[in-house]
């Protein structure tokens, strides 16, 4: 039987990327392990949270139980809010993302090769962008 090495926690690749945020920094989350990140921040930690469902300032997961379900990430699960939190459209939400008006993106990665590969391919059929953000190139 081949063993495989033990990976690193979920919890430990959100807290070392806690570590990588600056005071003022505007930072995409995306779905799975980059929610757990804000709750490895201290409270006056100064780092505005967007998710591409269109919400700027997620204060990180709501584990109370008494959520509301329009305060969801763009992965569905229940969200905090910070004083001043502004909602908006998708389309507005990815042009912040294009557009260069955020610092980080921290992406969940759906496959992830043994090498650190993230999964990236075209589904011609599709016509634009698909898995990872594959784009049709041409040759």
């Amino acid at each position: 039987m081949t063993s495989h090495p033990e990976g690193l926690s979920r919890e430990l690749i959100a807290l070392r990327v806690s570590h990588e945020l600056r005071r003022g920094m505007v930072v995409n989350l995306g779905i799975g392990v980059p929610t757990l990140v804000p709750g490895h921040l201290p409270p006056d930690h100064g780092v505005l949270f967007q998710s591409e469902n269109g919400i700027l300032g997620l204060g990180g997961l709501d584990d109370s139980g008494a959520w509301d379900r329009e305060h969801i990430n763009a992965g569905g699960q229940a969200i905090t809010l910070v004083a001043g939190a502004s909602f908006f459209d998708s389309a507005t939400s990815f042009a912040m993302i294009r557009g260069g008006h955020v610092d980080v993106s921290v992406l969940g990665g759906l496959q992830v090769a043994s090498n650190g590969d993230l999964a990236n391919w075209m589904v011609p059929e599709r016509g634009g962008g698909s898995m990872g953000g594959a784009e049709r190139k041409s040759t």
